[in-house]
């Protein structure tokens, strides 16, 4: 359905708060999204953060200074982008007399960064405490996924709205890039892309890769395509590559979009054994770039995924190694697979983001 718009001299107002406004990541992109969306639909109101990168200064601004245009006379709604532990936001949020709303983005659970990064898992455990506060004082909550919307309805949310989170554009990939991948393959190349954190199991992809090395084929390479994490985390997961061979495992660290897109189409599985995903959008990016997909049944990749590629309910290597070995040997079941993904992959491209927002913002103003 077509967005409602209204005189511009009756618009409401719609202000979003996120902690770090980012550059082409999931919370930045979507609050970007939306705030088009929101444009689009007659709402003024602008985005308001603590930090931004450099990329989006342009486009946001410091959040103490809402204060300001809050004196002004007019009907506003706050929309807080929910997703890591933002305290100062949080109070400054909370004192505030205007109706609130959120988008919930999921949050990583403390235990996985415990034993590598013990401050960053005090913070995660203090976003969680802060999600509790939030829950308590807000109209209805937007979130990624069923997955998470079961989170916040166990906290008391009576309204909760699934939309999944905007897509960033798909970017040409580097033919370069793309050749020096191909020239170097002698075997089965397996990606996964994403952070290299503690929730994203690459201890699994390590183990399940030296599986397949073993038993089927000896000359394949894991790609590990994303920024690195704690140091802890990757002095382990550096030493399981030694042990592996570091000839067939690939970290890349942070890679521009027209790389990333190279290693989606020179890959032959994608394969994701997360402990943890509010969504998984880098299933989607596979998906849409025609890449199998092998994924650990866990959080939000079955709902992702909606019936496409191969869901694992075992982190066992010897079973993950041959069901790679199995996806990329066999073109009939690559068709098959491909073909479906491509099917998941429009679906959520097409899913009415937009309309859902605005929805939101009217249910809220009362309108």
């Amino acid at each position: 359905m077509p967005l409602r718009r209204r005189k511009a001299s009756a618009a409401p107002e719609v202000h979003q708060f996120v902690p770090s406004l980012g550059y082409r990541d999931a919370t930045g992109n979507t609050t970007l999204e939306m705030q088009r969306a929101l444009q689009a639909g007659g709402y003024g109101g602008d985005v308001w953060a603590i930090s931004m990168h450099r990329e989006v200064e342009g486009r946001a601004n410091l959040y103490p200074e809402y204060a300001k245009v809050a004196r002004r006379p007019g009907n506003r709604a706050l929309l807080y982008q929910c997703g890591t532990g933002a305290e100062e936001m949080v109070n400054f949020l909370l004192d505030r007399p205007e109706k609130k709303f959120i988008y919930y983005h999921n949050m990583t659970p403390a235990h996985f960064f415990a034993p590598y990064d013990p401050a960053a898992a005090a913070q995660m455990n203090a976003g969680r405490s802060e999600l509790v506060r939030v829950c308590k004082n807000i109209e209805l909550a937007l979130t990624n996924s069923d997955y998470s919307a079961k989170e916040l309805r166990g906290l008391g949310v009576n309204d909760v709205r699934v939309v999944p989170p905007y897509l960033l554009p798909r970017k040409p990939a580097s033919r370069s890039y793309l050749a020096r991948l191909r020239r170097g393959k002698t075997g089965i190349d397996v990606l996964f892309c994403g952070r290299v954190a503690p929730n994203k199991g690459h201890i699994h992809l390590l183990r399940s890769f030296a599986a397949l090395r073993a038993g089927c084929d000896v000359q394949s390479r894991l790609f590990i395509v994303g920024g690195f994490g704690p140091h802890m985390y990757m002095s382990t997961i550096q030493a399981m590559r030694r042990r592996v061979g570091d000839e067939g495992v690939v970290l890349t660290g942070s890679v521009t979009d027209a790389q990333l897109q190279a290693h989606y189409e020179a890959a032959d599985v994608f394969l994701c054994l997360s402990e943890h995903e509010g969504f998984g959008a880098p299933l989607v990016e596979a998906m849409r770039s025609g890449l199998p997909v092998i994924a650990y049944d866990e959080g939000a990749v079955a709902e992702t995924l909606g019936g496409a590629g191969i869901l694992v309910k075992t982190l066992d290597p010897y079973v993950i190694a041959e069901t790679i070995y199995r996806v990329a040997s066999d073109e009939a079941l690559r068709s098959s697979l491909i073909d479906r993904q491509y099917e998941r992959a429009t679906e959520l491209e097409n899913f009415p983001r937009d309309e859902r927002i605005v929805a939101a913002a009217q249910t809220v103003l009362g309108e």
